[in-house]
């Protein structure tokens, strides 16, 4: 315990500013700035993080900005550690009260450790210093305080929401629920879709049109595909509201020992892309009965001509057609969409 604590203190940050009320200003910048809104968004990827920020300006108009941080060796080993099943534990929410108060120790070990200004664990002292630095490059650039913010993040077994509200916690950053979530994270796929414009209302602040909006779209299915220098992930999600996307265990596969950096690890280059393509089909040559890709929803840092041209070769192979791929931004998309999310406000009880 000792270790651990001394651990935490190592990477816990210098000081801790408490939540604030509304998102703030610095007096450094021009009214220009100043006078507009904004909105903030963070992705924690496999192998890197990624923020947005959302201006808006008095007339309405719109203007994004990212920025991204790679992720440190220990960084992408906690991500791949928090893939694996073995790494599960009991969290919220719970299916019973007998999983509740098995649940007490660990809540109030890291309620201790919160009280003591130590992130809430090893896992999230790694993930909230990639914040850090995503959180201090969008203060600097554009003279902002962020004090609340919507978090998405790749899907993964062991990643729970205490993890990323503690994460925010140790930024000083409230962690917002986006209005109508209803599951215990946003994941990737529903923030990347939104930041592609996807599953979202357009008259979203008018909640008879919105509602009208979405009974009129069709739940289709999407293949989300996450490729980076750590992992590829899959997901074969079905989508209608972008808010809303159902990809269970089942349906989505993450695998940490297929990203970019483990080529060399291979005899050949055609042994490292035959795993590739079993990974990319497994969900689909698992359930043959599942509905197949509508649509291909691409991201990551290491998403280039040479991984799309495999990736349409191997879909066309196995499903006689290419879906629409959506690819654009790969790097930044799900934090855009985070974004998008925060700007439309939180949920009730957020």
């Amino acid at each position: 315990m000792l270790l651990l604590l001394a651990f935490l203190v190592a990477i816990s940050s210098a000081s801790f500013s408490p939540w604030n009320q509304h998102q703030q200003l610095l007096d450094s910048h021009t009214d220009f700035v100043k006078s507009r809104n904004f909105s903030v968004g963070f992705s924690l990827q496999s192998s890197y993080g990624a923020v947005a920020v959302i201006f808006e300006n008095a007339d309405g108009e719109l203007e994004t900005y990212t920025r991204v941080c790679e992720g440190g060796e220990s960084y992408r080993q906690v991500m791949a550690s928090l893939s694996l099943e073995s790494s599960r534990h009991i969290a919220p929410p719970y299916e019973d009260d007998g999983k509740f108060w098995a649940d007490q120790p660990r809540k109030a070990l890291r309620a201790a450790l919160k009280t003591a200004g130590l992130p809430a664990s090893y896992e999230v002292g790694v993930l909230s210093q990639v914040i850090k630095q995503l959180q201090s490059k969008l203060e600097t650039d554009f003279g902002i305080v962020i004090s609340e913010a919507v978090f998405s993040s790749s899907h993964l077994l062991a990643l729970y929401q205490d993890d990323l509200e503690d994460a925010a916690y140790d930024t000083g950053i409230k962690y917002v629920t986006p209005n109508e979530q209803f599951k215990p994270i946003l994941w990737e796929t529903g923030s990347a879709y939104a930041g592609h414009g996807r599953g979202l209302c357009e008259h979203w602040q008018d909640e008879r049109r919105c509602r009208e909006e979405e009974d009129r779209w069709p739940q289709i299915t999407v293949f989300a595909v996450h490729y980076s220098r750590n992992a590829l992930t899959t997901s074969l999600a079905r989508v209608s509201e972008a808010i809303a996307v159902w990809e269970p265990d089942y349906r989505h596969e993450e695998n940490f020992t297929l990203g970019s950096d483990m080529i060399s690890g291979y005899p050949t280059l055609d042994n490292y892309w035959a795993d590739v393509r079993e990974t990319l089909l497994l969900t689909m040559t698992t359930f043959p009965g599942f509905p197949r890709p509508e649509q291909i929803l691409v991201t990551g840092d290491r998403v280039d001509g040479h991984f799309i041209g495999f990736l349409r070769d191997s879909l066309n192979d196995y499903l006689g057609y290419i879906p629409p791929i959506l690819s654009t931004e790969a790097i930044e998309v799900s934090a855009k969409g985070a974004a998008e999310f925060m700007r439309r406000g939180p949920a009730p009880w957020s």
